[in-house]
């Protein structure tokens, strides 16, 4: 199995915490689970896009067991909300797995990178869910794989890093929708894949730790950077207390960036429970906490919630919810069946997400489970 590495704020309403560390937390109406529509192919380290209008797109990934490409890796599940039915399946150029992707306006998506046929890719597509076709895209300046993929305020896309089969990269390129152009612009002062992007309300980006987990000597970093798109030039950003890769960020009502999870080099068994958060208005990292348990490949596993909570769905057999105030996490009582990597959270309107995909931990068979969560308006 190749090493992989594994990039959604949404408005829900949770139930009181219980008391007790570490306690389960009944879910309630506020927050439901319940067991979802299979996807058309068993998928993990895919990605899953909102495109608008209540359409998702599960796209490409692994899709045999040992994590490894089959014919459905080439294809994109098209699900509708509110019911999260699978409608139709499109076709990608090539079977990828761990893309990334974004979703464009008009309701396309920007494919990029990844495994394509054994050997990490250059290539891009653009897939339209109208017509469940791609076309072919910009090559990109380098094969990458778990680059750092944010999108900017004016709605071009940052592709910073990633592995290019050899090793991990420092130099960057933008891709602008509007000309359907990539160029190319700074470069991170560290080489890095697998690091969180984040958008913040000043319009940088905070890019923050990942490092060489594809290859010995694995390396995960503690530093961050920042990417100012009006120069085009990365500037540092501090350091965390604990370096780590395949975690999982997310932005904060109050612009901070709260930092979850992840491992240190020794991957799985360097599973982190702390959490830390960039105080955006002093320019640093403080400690903010600790979930309920370990958990690394949750990148795109986590959803903000109001009232200040987090929402960390991946990586472990039940979701948890971290709540910023007290730092501390708490399971929900509900069983997802297994310790699932790399699945995919996304919401899809105002009252329904989707959790899907995934391989379990220890077996490394991906599955096509999805887990529709019920949300209340925040």
């Amino acid at each position: 199995m190749r090493r992989l590495l594994g990039l959604s704020a949404a408005t829900l309403a949770l139930a009181a915490c219980m008391s007790g560390g570490g306690a389960a937390e009944k879910a309630t109406s506020d927050v439901r689970f319940e067991q979802g529509p299979g996807l058309g192919a068993p998928r993990a380290t895919h990605q899953l896009v909102a495109a608008g209008g209540g359409t998702l797109l599960a796209i490409g990934g692994c899709v045999e067991a040992g994590c490894e490409a089959g014919p459905a890796s080439a294809t994109v599940d098209i699900i509708e909300a509110p019911g999260m039915t699978v409608t139709a399946t499109g076709r990608l150029l090539a079977p990828r797995i761990q893309p990334s992707a974004v979703a464009l306006s008009g309701g396309k998506v920007l494919i990029l990178g990844g495994w394509v046929n054994g050997r990490v890719s250059a290539a891009t597509e653009i897939f339209d869910p109208a017509t469940g076709r791609s076309v072919a895209g910009p090559a990109l300046a380098a094969p990458r794989n778990a680059p750092t993929v944010a999108v900017l305020a004016d709605g071009r896309i940052l592709i910073a890093g990633g592995y290019d089969g050899s090793d991990v990269r420092a130099d960057a390129e933008i891709f602008d929708p509007t000309t359907g152009k990539l160029t190319r612009t700074g470069s991170l002062a560290a080489a890095r894949s697998g690091a969180t992007g984040t958008l913040l309300s000043d319009g940088r980006i905070l890019i923050v730790g990942g490092g060489r987990p594809d290859r010995e000597p694995r390396r995960a970093l503690a530093s961050a950077e920042l990417f100012d798109p009006a120069t085009g030039r990365f500037a540092p950003a501090g350091s965390l207390a604990e370096g780590r890769y395949k975690h999982g960020a997310v932005r904060l009502a109050n612009g901070d960036v709260l930092v979850v999870g992840g491992s240190d080099i020794r991957d799985y068994g360097g599973k982190l429970r702390s959490v830390e958060r960039y105080d955006a208005t002093a320019g640093r990292f403080v400690a903010a906490g600790n979930l309920a348990d370990p958990r690394f490949k949750i990148a795109d596993g986590l959803l903000l919630l109001p009232g200040g909570r987090v929402l960390v769905a991946a990586g472990d057999t039940a979701p948890e919810i971290f709540d910023i105030a007290t730092g501390t996490g708490r399971r929900l009582d509900y069983d997802l069946g297994g310790q699932w990597n790399y699945m995919t959270l996304v919401r899809a309107d105002a009252n329904t997400a989707l959790l899907a995909g995934g391989y379990r931990e220890g077996r490394i068979e991906p599955t096509a489970q999805s887990w529709i969560v019920h949300l209340t308006k925040g």
